[in-house]
């Protein structure tokens, strides 16, 4: 791959990754044949971050995120996750840690550490 069809690579991730994100925030999830998946990144201070306007202020924090692991990932967690409930991934600053929660409860919340 030359430089030219990286840097669009790279490109047609990120707005994949921003708008995986940004569905995974809305409030009234609509029903589909897959699972509803939300992102959340936890700070070492343990402050959690649900929303694509936060996250954009501390995305290099997490730069050691391999975006395409992340969509993988988030496209696996759909096929897995049921009806009414949500699945989770949730990627801790603190130790480079990433987890998945899998058919959690609508009201589930991260613990702050991993």
């Amino acid at each position: 791959m030359d430089n030219i069809s990286i840097n669009i690579f790279g490109r047609l991730v990120n707005s994949l990754i921003k708008l995986i994100i940004m569905h995974s925030v809305e409030t009234s999830p609509i029903i589909s044949e897959r699972g509803f998946v939300s992102t959340v990144h936890i700070l070492k201070s343990g402050e959690m971050i649900y929303s694509l306007q936060d996250f954009l202020k501390i995305e290099s924090r997490f730069s050691w995120v391999d975006k395409k692991y992340l969509v993988g990932k988030i496209l696996e967690l759909q096929k897995k996750t049921d009806d009414r409930r949500r699945s989770f991934l949730v990627i801790y600053e603190d130790g480079n840690q990433i987890r998945e929660y899998v058919n959690m409860d609508q009201t589930f919340q991260p613990l702050p550490y991993y």
